[in-house]
């Protein structure tokens, strides 16, 4: 009976208590009725003694907002006052410390997919926050005395959060909370959750807990992000910083056993808190530290990355990494942005500028002994990171154990932003953008290599850091190198994108002067890395030597441009002639090989199109088979052409071609069985396809042709492009020079796009977008102002389309740090990708006649001279020797005589450039000169009209050869057959009505069958 009474009581009691607790469901006090503080002790010692306050219940909850509330209650109800009566004050820190040490299990592993849940949550960390501190408790606000003595009284509460259990599951909960893109919980929540797992480092690090803090914290993804002013300056005011990365140094397994895709996140953090502290505990020998750690971390990081050209099934895609071996942790899926956030601080201006300047302090005193051993301990960690990322660039003659000296401190980060674009290639726009938001890194670099390099000078005429940079291109795993690469990067970035105002007059970012001494130093490494052997065939894409090859690249199509040297042999090889390195190339060495692949510019432009001449002549002898014959109307011209030649393979498109023209009456014409007739073929065609009314082409205002936004008008118009190509290069392949000025645009897609800066074709792509882009580089307030976005919206035939420069360019803001990439990124997507697919079309036709290996010889603008000849004054004399005469005509007959006086010393540069193009239809001279203009230059004698001319008779050359006239020659105009390349002059009587006949039809433009 007892028992039974007993457990009624029991049962009854708990049903009273969990009736009381029910109407505490949230935190608002309205309508609940309070309890005294005697009476919560009692339910809590019952709950406790029953074991019924445990974690995850709805009991624990229940009490935890008793309390909460209570706290603002009145003196009857508060529960302030029981621990300030010594009846009750041991029983109530009893009844917290007991609640608190329920709460790390409660918050650990919560289901965040529950609304309540998350609830919850905040609701334990709201009850650790209060309890954690009196100051807040209304019952003792004016009472300062008191909150001491109750704060001490807490903090002995509090120390049951502080097992290393429990601060594990705290740190646990601290995870799930961030690894999203937003927190799960409020910001106010986790702020408060930080706050109470820093509470130990606060007045000096707990070094018990500071292994937890790095492993279960620190990877927190881009935890820092969500913080408070508050909470972050508990990084920057106390030596928690400092202390961590002593401590990762010392036990770097700390974040080695850490699963390789929270790393980032690890690495996010250390960055984030390095941008804080920069000004405050970023030393020599901190930022040593934080290098080391940086380089360590993305060695581990790269580790799983996939090198490019690596195909496989099993690869993920990552946001940072590109391929991945590893799939990314689904739990910080969402946070990765975040993380990406962090990563920024690393190259913003703020860090770039306060770490180098560091840096080169550093490198301008004497170094302290104690940091030479960091020093090689760091140059070891990123000696194995660039093994690791295939950076190398030299040959095998590296090994470990070759002596050099300790890095300089500036090496050392410079290691770090070089690493940081081989680990991160997406990111890479962005992270050379921000480092040259100002030019003084460029500057600082340069300035830098100069006095590395100096005291290795084996003679004044040579470059500065020459002899040290092919020193250390021998070991290009090593940290010296870093400086050397990451200029070359910058450089590249800045120069591609500086109009001629900054470059010439401004001397921005570097005078003539210096920027001469830069691109010779460019050529001769490059040259000189390749000619002795340092540099071969697997290493030539990678590394240093890239690095500093696409620098050499971007000069050279500058001074091309508009010269900023004025030594004609400025950019041939040193010390080697032309034909040594011919003979070397037709040996097919390897570096004969490749000086012609990577600097045919260090070759005479002449010897080099002889080469190319002779390599079609050596095709022209293996084609085989018959000649093909199609048969074109007049009115269709491009029609049956391209009808009739895409169904020619391309074997049989170099072979002959002979061509049948149907006049308008449906009748064959009487063709003359030569390559005449095909020449006018193809004059015809090229002309009529490069007619922007056509509009698979339009006309810059310079004159240069690049493909139409709008060809798709036309249905077959990519097909169309690669008959366009083909015709372009069988003209070259014939050696038929063709009035056409192409856009570098398409040269440099015929080369496989390289050789070619975006920005600087926007002058005569899209003027417009060029100003303003101009505008966008040099404004000097908050570029963010002007809401620009990494998108672009397009008007394609009244249909407006936004495009993203990158994936989710339209929600992504430029920014002053990122402005460089966004104008590089523009330029690029006008001038490449608008017409990826026509240039991709135009080049696969052209190549199909004319090989790449050929066209590799030359750059893009020597590719415009293969098209349409030189662009100087034409060779007079070269002309008389090549020329051909018929009719009775020959060198010493007084009107040959009379005509190349006239057009030598009568005629302007311009009217000589007309007289050519009223003969052969292409107003340039053949760059090798007019011994390879096909069919060669001729002058026949004509003495009827060109109706009834027949050719050459033996009346007519008597009468030609005697100089006899008929009376109507004096009013016949000269004349032409393009397609023969063939000039028809009357036996004019006076040289003045030569020179007024002449003068009149070149400038008519009347040629072919004009009487």
């Amino acid at each position: 009976m007892n028992e039974t009474s007993e457990d009624s009581q029991f049962l009854d009691q708990r049903e009273i208590i969990i009736q009381k607790l029910a109407a505490f469901d949230d935190l608002d006090r309205s309508g609940k009725t309070l309890l005294s503080p005697v009476t919560i002790l009692e339910y809590g010692s019952f709950l406790i003694k029953n074991e019924l306050l445990s974690p995850k219940t709805e009991v624990l909850y229940q009490f935890c907002r008793l309390l909460i509330i209570s706290l603002d209650g009145t003196k009857e109800t508060n529960i302030t006052s029981a621990f300030l009566s010594k009846d009750t004050i041991s029983q109530t820190s009893q009844l917290v410390t007991h609640i608190l040490s329920l709460i790390p299990d409660s918050i650990y592993n919560v289901d965040t997919s529950r609304v309540s849940e998350i609830k919850k949550w905040q609701l334990l960390i709201h009850f650790m926050l209060v309890f954690g501190s009196a100051t807040t408790w209304s019952y003792v606000k004016n009472a300062v005395q008191i909150q001491i003595i109750l704060n001490s009284m807490c903090q002995k509460m509090s120390s049951v959060l502080y097992t290393e259990a429990n601060y594990n599951k705290m740190a646990i909960s601290l995870f799930v909370a961030c690894n999203d893109y937003r927190p799960v919980i409020s910001v106010e929540a986790l702020n408060a959750l930080f706050s109470i797992i820093m509470k130990p480092f606060r007045e000096e690090v707990n070094q018990e807990l500071l292994p937890i803090f790095i492993k279960k914290i620190l990877i927190c993804p881009a935890i820092t992000l969500h913080l408070s002013q508050p909470n972050l300056k508990a990084f920057s005011n106390g030596n928690l910083f400092v202390e961590t990365l002593m401590k990762l140094r010392v036990e770097p397994e700390l974040f080695e056993n850490v699963e390789p895709q929270r790393k980032i996140n690890l690495m996010g953090n250390m960055i984030h808190l390095g941008y804080i502290n920069l000004s405050t505990k970023l030393t020599q020998e901190t930022l040593l530290d934080w290098t080391w750690f940086l380089g360590t971390t993305m060695a581990q990081c790269i580790e799983f990355s996939v090198r490019p050209g690596t195909k496989s099934s099993h690869n993920h895609w990552h946001p940072i990494f590109g391929n991945y071996k590893l799939p990314i942790d689904q739990k910080t899926e969402g946070a990765l942005k975040n993380v990406i956030k962090q990563l920024r601080y690393l190259w913003s201006s703020r860090v770039v500028t306060g770490i180098f300047q560091i840096a080169f302090e550093s490198s301008e005193s004497s170094k302290p002994k104690n940091d030479l051993n960091s020093s090689n301990e760091i140059s070891t960690t990123f000696s194995k990171l660039f093994k690791r990322i295939g950076g190398g660039g030299g040959s095998n003659l590296e090994t470990s154990a070759i002596h050099e000296e300790p890095p300089t401190l500036p090496a050392v980060v410079c290691s770090v932003y070089v690493s940081t674009l081989s680990c991160m290639p997406h990111l890479k726009g962005d992270i050379i953008s921000g480092m040259c938001h100002s030019d003084l890194l460029l500057q600082q670099l340069w300035a830098y290599l100069k006095r590395w390099g100096s005291p290795y000078a084996a003679s004044s005429s040579e470059p500065v850091p020459l002899t040290a940079a092919l020193k250390i291109l021998t070991r290009p795993n090593s940290t010296h190198a870093a400086p050397l690469h990451l200029f070359a990067e910058a450089a590249s970035s800045v120069i591609s994108i500086l109009d001629e105002e900054e470059m010439y007059d401004k001397g921005i970012p570097f005078p003539t002067s210096e920027l001469l001494g830069i691109a010779k130093f460019c050529n001769w490494f490059c040259f000189k890395a390749i000619w002795q052997g340092i540099i071969n065939k697997e290493n030539v894409d990678r590394g240093v030597f890239a690095a500093i090859h696409g620098l050499l690249l971007i000069l050279y199509a500058r001074d091309c441009r508009k010269a900023f040297t004025s030594d004609p042999k400025f950019w041939l090889s040193p010390d080697i002639k032309s034909t040594a390195l011919i003979s070397e190339y037709e040996k097919r060495t390897q570096r004969g090989l490749l000086v012609m692949e990577k600097l045919s510019h260090c070759i005479l432009l002449r010897e080099r199109m002889l080469l190319f001449r002779k390599f079609i002549s050596e095709e022209k002898c293996n084609i085989e088979g018959p000649a093909s014959l199609i048969t074109v109307a007049r009115n269709r011209i491009v029609e049956d052409g391209y009808r009739q030649l895409s169904m020619l393979s391309d074997k049989a498109m170099k072979n002959v071609i002979r061509v049948k023209f149907v006049n308008q009456q449906g009748l064959e014409e009487a063709g003359i069985d030569q390559d005449g007739v095909f020449k006018e073929f193809l004059e015809m065609t090229i002309k009529h396809v490069f007619n922007p009314s056509l509009n698979l082409f339009m006309s810059t205002s310079s004159g240069v042709l690049y493909p139409s936004l709008t060809s798709f008008v036309h249905e077959d118009h990519i097909d169309l492009f690669q008959f366009i190509g083909r015709m372009l290069g069988k003209a070259v392949f014939e050696g038929i020079v063709v009035d056409v000025q192409l856009a570098p645009v398409l040269l440099a897609a015929v080369l496989g796009g390289r050789r070619l800066c975006a920005f600087d074709e926007l002058y005569q792509l899209d003027p417009e977008l060029y100003k303003n882009l101009t505008f966008v580089k040099r404004y000097e307030g908050d570029i963010s102002d002007l809401s620009l976005t990494f998108s672009i919206n397009e008007d394609l035939l009244g249909k407006v389309v936004t495009t993203d420069l990158i994936p989710g360019g339209r929600t992504i803001t430029v920014t002053n740090e990122n402005k460089i990439d966004y104008i590089h990124r523009m330029a690029y997507h006008r001038v490449f990708g608008q017409t990826r697919n026509q240039c991709k079309a135009f080049v696969n036709g052209i190549q199909s006649i004319l090989r790449t290996q050929w066209l590799s010889l030359f750059a893009p603008h020597e590719i415009q001279y293969l098209i349409s000849g030189q662009t100087c004054d034409i060779d007079i004399a070269d002309l008389k020797k090549h020329v051909q005469y018929y009719g009775g005509f020959h060198g010493s007959h007084r009107l040959i005589k009379w005509l190349w006086d006239i057009v030598e010393n009568e005629f302007s540069a311009e009217e000589r450039r007309l007289f050519l193009k009223f003969v052969t239809s292409c107003s340039r001279p053949p760059l090798l000169g007019f011994s390879y203009l096909e069919p060669p230059f001729s002058i026949r004698c004509v003495e009827v009209s060109d109706d009834h001319d027949t050719g050459d008779t033996l009346g007519s050359v008597v009468r030609g050869f005697l100089a006899l006239r008929r009376s109507q020659s004096v009013t016949r105009l000269p004349t032409a057959s393009t397609c023969f390349n063939l000039l028809k002059l009357p036996n004019y009587n006076k040289k003045s009505v030569l020179l007024s006949k002449l003068r009149y039809a070149i400038h008519a433009e009347s040629g072919f069958e004009l009487s």
